[in-house]
């Protein structure tokens, strides 16, 4: 969720990041760990091999490995878990950053007398609150976090309360004022705001719309595309709000290494805004932490014709890059909390529907809404994105959206070079639909964290949808029975970020809804969203010829109650052997030289001394010692490059997972390591 964030957060990033450049790459074993491989030939091992090009050379048992790869460096773990680098496909890291920046306006009520709309320009005298709202140098206020649907229940259950664009018109009569919701759907605006972008005549442009009430009085509401106009108009591309959003992917990604995140799919992809800058430039800069393989968003305001080309140029999908933008964001609806996910049966409550534009003059019951308004033109898109290389990823929150994405993918022409295609957010699934999904090979992302499976939540849905299909919200579950591939994502911001804590969600739902075992789970948040993202020859398990995409948790969650796996913390995260993140330092290596190919690192380090442009950094030497990370360090050999080498035996790793478990499991490892071991020596 977005919430009050300081404004001290880049500084610290800066120096953070000017702190990474001094740690360089090394031939490395990794030992006294549980290491899950997520490959169910060799679930477990105690100890994995990384050469120089940060490739897994070996995962078994110690003995074995340190007598095959003599000078590597050593890093005892100290009996830590090792699980493949997690890898979110569905995040705004971009947008992340920003929010963190904008000044926070809530929906609390805070007394008898409070009013959610009336409180709404006293946030921006709140002293976190920098320059009173004023952001992206365009003279524009800026605020986020408001929740529309509280605000539509005070203007229902209260008379006499003002319309949101009355009260932000008395305190900002001549400063145009945008304020983002919570989910990024939608937007309060003032009149100023919405004469800038030519709103106050009441139009609903195409993929979004703006709430007026039966006078045609605006609401200084709008919702979905709609607010697109009103974010570039506040924060456009100039050179200082570029390089605010680049700062705000540092931040971004800082949060994302300190979770054990190696890889992500940025599903915001505004091109508009320039936020597809800031990737290609951390990556040009050797700041990236993570690989990427992101979105750009389709324009339903903006004809494809028109925009088509301009997403052909911006369309990359070099396996060398850390970054691809090889994905189209498709929005079919909007959302369940503000009525326009797209249902097949009405919505039993909508406290909207008085101020909308009905989708057409018979449309006396509202079953939400649609982007791009009918499915010939959803078909054409989505065939014409297909053959220009993209991956397709549509936003479907309601069952009758996917049940349209899902046709939409029936209808293009199978090309696995640019599959699978996925259905992000699946909060409803028709039982029709559901068995689509695994024979058309399309992918389920979910996100399931605490906010999205609370009783408050599934409270509020119950008066939106019943009872009945309240009870079905978010069928993870019953996708992964149905056979269909799914994967765990977070939504971040939207949503919590964690993977530990999303573990710890899907298996402690209610009965028949939970996931049975973090055998089960784990592959949907690492190998599942490999697959995805067309990287599982690289990425996604522990496998010998994969990168060391690594996450290392201080806990074994495997012998955790269910409830306590959020406890666990993330102590060290590695992207292809380096390791960019540790808990005793704050930061690893940067990623000046990583490639998708494996080509060599240029980071180095010398006699502890660096050059810093931001702030003196104080360094111990490292030439012959290894930090642990647990206050310990492992003398060594110096490394011989040409020691110790080994071809990689590149493997295929299948999706179906151990379902062993607990002391079991154990058992199961030592027989693992040891047939793992043998495996190596032949």
């Amino acid at each position: 969720m977005v919430g009050r964030q300081p404004n001290f957060l880049f500084g610290v990033l800066i120096v953070l990041t000017s702190t990474s450049s001094l740690l360089s790459t090394a031939q490395e074993i990794l030992y006294n760990a549980i290491v899950y491989t997520v490959d169910e030939r060799f679930p477990e091992a105690d100890s994995i091999a990384i050469d120089e090009a940060g490739f897994i050379v070996g995962v078994g048992a110690f003995a074995n490995l340190s007598d095959r790869f003599p000078t590597y460096q050593l890093t005892d773990l100290r009996g830590q878990l090792v699980l493949p680098g997690f890898q979110d496909a569905h995040l705004h890291a971009v947008e992340a950053g920003i929010n963190s920046q904008l000044c926070y306006v809530g929906s609390e009520v805070t007394g008898e007398d409070s009013s959610v709309i009336e409180d709404i320009p006293l946030y921006f005298d709140e002293p976190d609150c920098a320059d009173f709202g004023l952001f992206g140098g365009q003279g524009w206020v800026m605020g986020a976090g408001v929740d529309l649907a509280a605000i539509m229940e005070e203007l229902k259950a209260n008379e006499t309360a003002r319309y949101p664009i009355t009260v932000l018109d008395e305190s900002f009569p001549d400063t145009p004022v945008v304020i983002l919701d919570q989910y990024g759907h939608g937007a309060l605006a003032n009149t100023a705001a919405m004469v800038a972008v030519g709103y106050d005549n009441g139009v609903d442009p195409r993929g979004g719309q703006i709430l007026k009430d039966a006078n045609g009085t605006l609401l200084g509401i709008v919702t979905e595309n709609a607010q697109q106009k009103l974010r570039e108009a506040a924060f456009p591309p100039t050179d200082d709000n570029k390089e605010l959003a680049y700062k705000s992917l540092l931040s971004a990604l800082d949060t994302l290494k300190k979770n054990g995140v190696t890889t992500v799919s940025d599903a915001g992809g505004f091109w508009h805004q320039a936020q597809t800058e800031s990737w290609e430039r951390a990556e040009e800069e050797g700041y990236l932490t993570v690989r990427a393989s992101n979105s750009l968003y389709v324009y339903p305001d903006e004809g494809l014709g028109t925009q088509l080309p301009s997403l052909i140029q911006r369309f990359s999908n070099d396996p060398d890059k850390l970054v691809r933008f090889n994905q189209a964001k498709v929005y079919v609806d909007g959302i369940l909390s503000l009525a326009t996910a797209r249902l097949y049966e009405e919505y039993e409550f909508d406290p909207f529907q008085e101020y909308r534009t009905p989708l057409s003059s018979s449309d006396a019951e509202w079953t939400g809404f649609e982007y791009f308004g009918d499915n010939v033109t959803l078909n054409f898109m989505s065939q014409s994105l297909a053959n220009a290389g993209f991956q397709l990823h549509y936003h479907v929150t309601g069952d009758a959206a996917a049940g349209l994405a899902l046709s939409a993918i029936k209808s293009v022409q199978s090309n696995p070079e640019i599959e699978p295609h996925r259905l992000t957010h699946c909060y409803l699934i028709a039982e029709k639909d559901r068995p689509l999904f695994a024979e058309l090979g399309v992918v389920a992302d979910f996100q399931l964290a605490p906010s999205s499976v609370s009783e408050e939540y599934q409270q509020s849905m119950q008066d939106f949808l019943g009872n009945d299909r309240a009870d079905t919200l978010l069928p993870a579950v019953e996708m992964y029975e149905a056979g269909a591939t799914v994967t765990l994502s977070s939504d971040w911001d939207a949503d919590e970020l964690s993977p530990l804590l999303k573990m710890q969600t899907v298996l402690s739902r209610p009965t028949g809804r939970s996931f049975a075992s973090l055998e089960e789970v784990i592959p949907m948040l690492t190998l599942n969203p490999a697959k995805l993202l067309q990287h599982d020859d690289k990425t996604g398990s522990i496998t010998i010829g994969k990168y060391a995409d690594l996450a290392v948790i201080d806990k074994d969650i495997f012998n955790l109650p269910v409830n306590e796996i959020a406890t666990a913390e993330i102590t060290r995260t590695y992207l292809q052997g380096k390791l960019i993140y540790n808990v005793k330092g704050g930061v690893g290596s940067p990623t000046t030289g990583l490639s998708s190919n494996g080509g060599s690192t240029t980071a180095t380090i010398t006699e502890g001394e660096a050059e810093v442009d931001m702030e003196e950094v104080e360094v111990e030497e490292t030439d012959t010692e290894i930090d642990t990370g647990l206050n310990e360090n492992v003398t060594v050999g110096k490394t011989d490059p040409t020691s110790g080498a080994t071809t990689a035996e590149t493997a295929a790793s299948s999706s179906t997972q151990s379902t062993v478990s607990g002391a079991n499991r154990r058992w199961a490892s030592c027989f693992s390591i040891l047939s793992f071991s043998i495996w190596l020596t032949l």
